[in-house]
């Protein structure tokens, strides 16, 4: 129990400090685990991570870098590997871009002689997901090319980046939109939880409602409100349902709602109003993570 308290008691920022110096040990040691001689580099020798799941780079970060770099020095050297006479950059690519920007003609790095290219994908997609800020868009397609190359389960994954299996799950869901409503979450026009309400099968179009939303300014729970709406549209229209209901249900409806912070409705039967069905709506996996939970906690 004490080592679970102590780690329990760890920020998050020290646990993702642990993660990053646990895969800065993996990309700085050999296949023996033997730690690899820092070698000073030629830039032209050095190309780009062929793996690399990041499309852009800030460019003013990148100046502000090159500031750091050119008044500091290198505090971390990069890692490559060797690869047809030439360099790859396996973890390091915005300081490698930073030292040419602030006249860099060489770059101190640890050098892997012999690196598989499917070691290589593996440590460049973690380390990236790990370090990163990528976009939701580019973490789901670096957890898509891990699942589709070297056969990681989710819970693998998971544990692999350090998120949790529902984290993983959701973030790939992402990939079933078009194209480009993608492009908007990758841009930021869209934040990640409304992009997730556009997945509700009840959106028939999700580019339309995510243009609407980018246009109107709209919020999770407006969203959310509009692929109520569609369902209550969709559904047939029963006049059982629509008889008024008793004010003590109505107020017991009120509490569950207040409860499970989500829509709850009463659906009575076509033929015998004394039966029905008790419905509660949950718009993501988180949702109903949380519902789940509020359950639980019944017991």
């Amino acid at each position: 129990m004490g080592k679970k308290s102590m780690a329990l008691g760890q920020g998050l920022s020290t646990i993702m400090q642990s993660h990053a110096q646990t895969l800065n040990d993996q990309l700085n040691q050999d296949e023996n685990g033997n730690t690899i001689q820092v070698k000073k580099i030629n830039l032209d020798l050095i190309d780009p991570n062929p793996y690399q799941p990041r499309t852009e780079f800030n460019e003013e970060e990148l100046v502000e870098l090159a500031e750091t770099i050119e008044q500091q020095g290198l505090i971390q050297p990069i890692t490559v590997r060797k690869f047809n006479g030439r360099y790859q950059i396996v973890s390091g690519e915005r300081r490698t871009r930073a030292a040419r920007l602030a006249g860099w003609t060489t770059i101190d790095a640890y050098v892997h002689e012999l690196l598989s290219d499917k070691k290589m994908a593996e440590w460049s997609l973690i380390e990236n997901i790990q370090r990163v800020d990528l976009n939701a868009i580019e973490v789901a397609k670096s957890y898509e090319k891990l699942i589709e190359n070297y056969g990681y389960t989710h819970d693998d994954l998971a544990k692999s980046v350090g998120k949790s299996r529902s984290a993983v799950t959701n973030a790939l869901r992402l990939l079933k939109l078009p194209e480009q409503v993608q492009a908007w979450i990758s841009e930021g026009k869209i934040s990640q939880s409304a992009a997730r309400t556009l997945l509700s099968p009840e959106i028939s179009d999700p580019e339309a409602v995510a243009r609407d939303i980018i246009e109107k300014g709209m919020n999770v729970r407006e969203i959310e409100q509009i692929s109520k709406d569609k369902k209550k549209e969709k559904a047939p229209k029963d006049p059982a349902v629509e008889t008024p209901l008793d004010p003590n249900i109505v107020s017991f409806l009120k509490k569950m709602e207040e409860f499970f912070g989500t829509s709850v409705k009463l659906q009575k039967g076509s033929e015998n109003a004394s039966k029905g069905k008790l419905i509660i709506d949950y718009y993501s996996f988180e949702d109903l993570t949380r519902i789940q939970e509020k359950m639980e906690g019944l017991n």
